[in-house]
């Protein structure tokens, strides 16, 4: 299977790593020169935490056009806000025949690339990840083995045997994926946006990693009310969230308790996050459906008010 990867970041770089090494044709698509560089001259390393890591080596490209292909499978894998410019520089490798899998964080990528894919051949779903870029061709993942990965079809509701063998694919190489029903995916989905309105919010605004947040009784309140609201939008949407917030604390040892969420790390580089397809867009959603969302507005507006004033920052 010929897939192209849109986004080498730290996802992205996990699922090429894992494909390539298992024999796949593996295209990775990111502006970054110097990571594109490092990968096409020694590869790409990848430690998953608890294995060993290894070097693989995709193909990397800093622009679609440069590849002059048509791929099986597209895969995008690029911040919220990238979604649409990111897709559409890389149709000139899709024909009426590729499909789209959208694993990316938040709210509104499926319907942004309903605009350049027929329902029919648009996929998406979630992975309960994180990881790190290291620097240019290195990626620290923490893919863990209780943690698998689900994805489904957008316009119809049971997975089809293209959807099937992708995920035989990547079980085979060490990851757990499982293709599902799409009301599956959708309750499991809206889980994870909730999940990640809670920590990545709030880890950015405090500068903390996961662990003391989510340990922290003062914050608890927060948390379960921006949760809440997640769940509430989801409900006006005729979606059922899968699972509801444990508020259990997460011990030091635990291998996420340092971790940084992605929206943290975009905050401690002093660069855009994606926090309108987080906080942002359930606050949009609600505002659209006439449920009330105070604490994602709230939390959209505190990343949005750092974002603005990094270079004013104490």
């Amino acid at each position: 299977m010929k897939i192209a990867i849109v986004g080498a970041g730290r996802m992205g770089s996990l699922i090429g790593s894992y494909l390539s090494k298992g024999g796949e044709d593996v295209i990775l698509l990111d502006p970054w020169q110097a990571h594109v560089d490092a990968i096409n001259k020694d590869g790409l390393w990848l430690e998953n935490e608890g294995e060993e890591s290894f070097i693989s080596h995709p193909r990397a490209y800093t622009s679609a056009d440069q590849v002059g292909e048509i791929v099986d499978l597209l895969v995008v894998l690029v911040m919220g806000m990238y979604t649409e410019s990111a897709t559409r520089a890389c149709l000139c490798l899709c024909d009426s025949h590729t499909r789209c899998l959208s694993l990316q964080n938040g709210v509104g990528n499926v319907q942004v690339l309903a605009k350049m894919f027929d329902k029919e051949r648009l996929m998406y779903g979630f992975m309960p990840y994180g990881g790190t870029v290291l620097g240019p061709g290195r990626v620290l993942a923490r893919a863990g083995k209780n943690a698998p990965s689900h994805f489904g079809p957008v316009g119809f509701e049971e997975p089809d045997k293209f959807m099937e063998d992708l995920a035989a694919l990547l079980r085979k190489q060490g990851l757990d994926f499982h293709a599902d029903k799409r009301s599956y995916i959708d309750s499991e989905v809206w889980y994870k946006i909730g999940m990640n309105c809670c920590g990545n919010s709030i880890t950015a605004i405090a500068r903390l990693p996961l662990g003391p947040v989510f340990n922290c009784d003062d914050i608890t309140p927060y948390l379960d009310g921006i949760y809440n609201e997640v769940v509430a939008v989801a409900a006006a949407l005729g979606i059922t969230v899968a699972h509801e917030r444990s508020g259990e604390k997460m011990p030091e040892n635990h291998e996420m308790y340092n971790h940084l969420s992605s929206t943290a790390q975009d905050v401690k580089a002093k660069k855009q996050t994606e926090i309108d397809n987080l906080c942002g867009a359930v606050a949009r959603m609600g505002d659209e459906l006439g449920v009330p969302t105070p604490y994602n507005h709230f939390a959209c507006g505190l990343i949005k008010l750092i974002q603005a004033n990094y270079d004013k920052m104490f």
